[in-house]
């Protein structure tokens, strides 16, 4: 378990990078934040080519996927220490992302698969609870960054030792019974192309526009918050207090995610994550500083539980020979939406010389997607190896 749960360390490590550290690495290449943020917004679109590989996993099996995809995503992460300007960083991150999304997507597909159905959202949840490790690394290095000559590149040296250290715990890896269940029944879809039967489109439809949703506005969020924190209030250090502490609103949200949404249902946890997620939007780009702290610890809380839940939904929503690949877009139609509220936020920024007001009409015009939920099924506790 431990081997797999490991991938939300280093999708979180990445988030936090392009977010938490974007002031530090947009000034180590020389260029302005709003243009990093154009840059993350192309690298974040990464994610889309993971597509393939998911469909993949579908056809072939989970195994050799996973082991495929963490050995590309370690050489592109070293290879990214040594990039010498925007366009390289973009490029070879860009690459990095779509292993990456792989990695993460399929290493949480697995364990869905794997353990108990009323157990599901705590195994899930212990990815989760490893994941915070992901942005306290990177507020401990932020501390370093100015001491040392590697500059920005530490945060990608740092990343090679858990990588190799994962790589050598997951050699053992076996395949998951769901897909050994399908295969033997002959449920395998061997085209590159997905044949969706007729009953599960509607559902897929939804929870593709309610993760978009939350994805348009918490990408932009941690980036222009993180930027709003050290450059506007000159909060360098305590900012990086500020991530650590927030750890435990990380771990509550994972735990609303997981373990409970295994008890009050996978909607609720949805619907609580959302509803915060526009909460926190207001609460910090209303630029009052005394409401940034508890609006900080309210978005960390909900994108956790957003991450567990969503995880957890989409592995009982779907069947086995269509899991990875649905998974796949779904996820990616949020990575889609938080580019594009990069882009908008990036693009408006240069215009009015202000974030806070675009960040706050796309926090306003998210609450009403909550209304999605009422009619996509409730799915905690389903057997995930018996669903057709």
């Amino acid at each position: 378990m431990i081997p797999l749960a490991a991938a939300g360390f280093f999708e979180q490590y990445d988030v936090a990078l392009l977010t938490l550290a974007a002031t530090d690495i947009s000034e180590g290449l020389g260029v302005s934040i709003g243009a990093f943020g154009v840059g993350v917004a192309i690298i974040r679109l990464g994610s889309l080519g993971g597509i393939p590989f998911m469909r993949l996993a579908d056809r072939t099996g989970r195994r050799t996927l996973l082991i495929v995809s963490l050995a590309a995503f370690t050489l592109l992460t070293g290879l990214t220490a040594l990039a010498w300007s925007l366009a390289a960083f973009v490029v070879l991150q860009t690459l990095a992302r779509v292993f990456l999304a792989t990695e993460h997507n399929l290493a949480s597909l697995v364990i869905a698969e794997e353990v108990r159905p009323d157990r599901r959202g705590a195994a899930l949840s212990l990815m989760g609870f490893i994941a915070t490790t992901g942005p306290a690394a990177v507020a401990v290095l932020l501390i370093f960054v100015p001491l040392t000559p590697l500059d920005w590149r530490i945060f990608y040296v740092f990343a090679l030792v858990p990588l190799a250290i994962v790589a050598w715990l997951r050699r053992r890896l076996t395949e998951t019974k769901a897909f050994e269940v399908a295969a033997a029944e002959q449920r395998i879809q061997p085209s590159l192309r997905p044949h969706v039967p007729a009953e599960y489109r509607p559902d897929f439809t939804r929870i593709c526009l309610f993760v978009s949703g939350f994805g348009l506005v918490l990408t932009p969020f941690f980036l222009f918050g993180a930027d709003l924190a050290q450059d506007e209030y000159g909060w360098k250090e305590e900012f990086s207090l500020i991530v650590l502490a927030s750890g435990v609103a990380t771990i509550g949200g994972f735990y609303v995610g997981g373990r409970l949404s295994d008890r009050i249902g996978r909607r609720t946890a949805l619907a609580t994550g959302h509803v915060l997620t526009a909460a926190a939007t207001i609460f910090v780009f209303s630029e009052v500083k005394l409401l940034f702290v508890p609006g900080f610890f309210l978005a960390v809380g909900a994108y956790a539980c957003l991450q567990a839940v969503v995880l957890a939904y989409l592995a009982e929503l779907f069947p086995t020979e269509l899991r990875a690949t649905l998974t796949a877009f779904v996820i990616s139609a949020q990575v889609v939406a938080g580019s594009i509220g990069l882009a908008i936020v990036a693009g408006l920024a240069e215009l009015l010389d202000d974030t806070s007001v675009p960040m706050l009409v796309l926090g306003v015009l998210l609450v009403p997607l909550v209304l999605l939920l009422r009619n996509l099924p409730e799915t905690a506790g389903r057997d995930v190896i018996a669903l057709r």
